[in-house]
Order: structure tokens, then C-alpha cells, then sequence
């Protein structure tokens, strides 16, 4: 398990209340949080209200890595990221504030689920009180078996053609999109207004099912923070969650 340094436990300890503007409907989403300089406490302690984490299987142990080439022995998704929640729970840091851990599956989808049920066991009492959301995405199952898995899972639905199956919504509590697949805005020239609608049409389509959103692939910069937050994407998604979230603290 890492060992924090106590500056470190300090910063959780001094921004832990801090939340984004609840008032705007923002919530910062920490992309590929495990590549932070310090995973999860430095989104958690930015207010950050979601962090992302992608896992895969090598020799019965769930890593925090993207792929096989990139494993490191200590880099875990227990040591990274299950015990600091049991940390930070323990502690009362964020007393009443939901979390979003995202697990982007990238090792084959059975195995590695079985093998996350069974890290999660200990840790269960952390996630089953609803304030921490776990929601699964990458190499998830079909529709058809979401109500299979553990109640306190829930998935990342990548389409905007609803499932075949209906009572798959139950399970689902996030739509995310590829934004590259939407628009090439790079988040600096001027966007034109048939751009932002046809973004803004996206947006509102998965609205229409009633579930919050979130596009990745997108620009990173308060310009584009404030577009996305005006266009009422629900997670912004970045790679710099302590700047972005004190963005939207200071008020815009």
C-alpha cells in the first residue's frame, strides 16, 4: 500500500468540504485519474465529485493501468484507490458528498469482473451507502446481464439508441460519448453556431433518458469548461481536476 506523505493527508484534510457549484449542475470528472502526480487525494481534495480508474487483469490482480505494457507492481486499484476511499471514509473527509469512482474495464470483461467482486468484497460497506457510486465502463457485459452484478455496480452506457433491453436503465447511471465524434472543435478557434447546436442536440438526447452525461475526448480549458458547463454536459471531463474544479469554485 503507498504510503501518504503528511502534506499530503494536510491538503485532503484542509479542501475536503470544498464541492463544485451544485447551484450550476457541474460536476468535475477526473480522466485517467491514476495518472496523477497523486491519485485520487488530489481530485478528491479539489472537490472533484468523479474519478476514473482504468483496471486490468494480469496474474489474478486488478492494476490501475491502461494496458499490459504499462503494469506497475505497486500501482493497484486497492492501493490507489479502494483503500484511500476507506481512508477518507474513516476519517469523515467529504461527509455527505457523493463520489463517482468510474472503473474502465481493459482486460477481458468476465474475469476481470469476477476478480473486481472479489476485491471489492472488503470494502463493500464503503459503496453499498450511496456515497460512493461505482459505474463500470469499457469492456462491460451485454445489457442483458447488468442486473447480475452486485447492486452498488452501475454502467457507463456508450450510445445514444436506447438498450434492448429497457430494464438495463435501472443499471445505468451515466451516457458518456467520444466528443471527437460529435465536432473537431479543438477548444480554440471561434465554434460556429451550427457546431455548438449539433453538439447541444447530443446533449439533449441523452437528457431524454433521464440520465446525467459526460463526452471525453474533449478540449481541456476554461474555455472549454465553460462551454461544456453551459451546454449542461453534467461531468466535465479533464485532465486537470484541481484547476478545473477551482474554476467552477471561483465562480466562473
Amino acid at each position: 500500500m503507498p504510503v501518504y506523505r503528511k502534506k499530503d493527508i494536510l491538503l485532503v484534510c484542509l479542501w475536503a468540504g470544498i464541492t463544485v457549484s451544485s447551484a450550476q449542475g457541474v460536476q468535475v470528472h477526473s480522466h485517467n485519474d491514476y495518472l496523477q502526480q497523486v491519485p485520487f487525494w488530489l481530485a478528491f481534495s479539489s472537490g472533484t465529485q468523479s474519478v476514473e480508474v482504468d483496471i486490468y487483469l494480469r496474474n489474478d490482480t486488478l492494476y490501475a493501468t491502461h494496458s499490459l505494457n504499462e503494469i506497475r507492481a505497486d500501482r493497484t486499484l486497492e492501493n490507489l484507490y479502494l483503500k484511500p476511499i476507506q481512508t477518507a471514509q474513516t476519517l469523515g473527509f467529504g461527509s455527505g458528498n457523493q463520489l463517482q469512482l468510474l472503473v474502465d474495464i481493459k482486460s477481458e470483461t468476465h474475469s476481470t469482473l469476477k476478480k473486481l467482486i472479489s476485491v471489492m468484497q472488503p470494502y463493500e460497506a464503503h459503496f453499498v451507502n450511496g456515497t460512493v457510486r461505482v459505474v463500470l465502463s469499457g469492456n462491460r457485459p451485454d445489457t442483458d446481464l447488468y442486473h447480475e452484478y452486485p447492486p452498488y455496480f452501475s454502467f457507463d452506457y456508450q450510445s445514444l439508441e436506447p438498450p434492448k433491453n429497457a430494464s438495463a436503465w435501472d443499471k445505468i447511471a451515466l451516457i458518456s460519448l467520444d466528443f471527437k465524434k460529435v465536432s473537431d472543435w479543438d477548444g480554440t478557434r471561434r465554434l460556429k453556431p451550427k457546431e455548438k447546436a449539433q453538439i447541444k442536440t447530443v446533449i439533449e438526447k441523452a437528457h431524454s433518458y433521464g440520465k446525467p452525461f459526460r463526452f471525453w475526448g474533449t478540449p481541456d480549458s476554461r474555455d472549454a469548461w465553460k462551454l461544456f458547463a453551459g451546454l449542461k454536459v453534467d461531468y466535465i471531463n479533464t485532465d486537470l481536476p484541481a484547476a478545473c474544479a477551482s474554476y467552477f469554485n471561483a465562480g466562473r
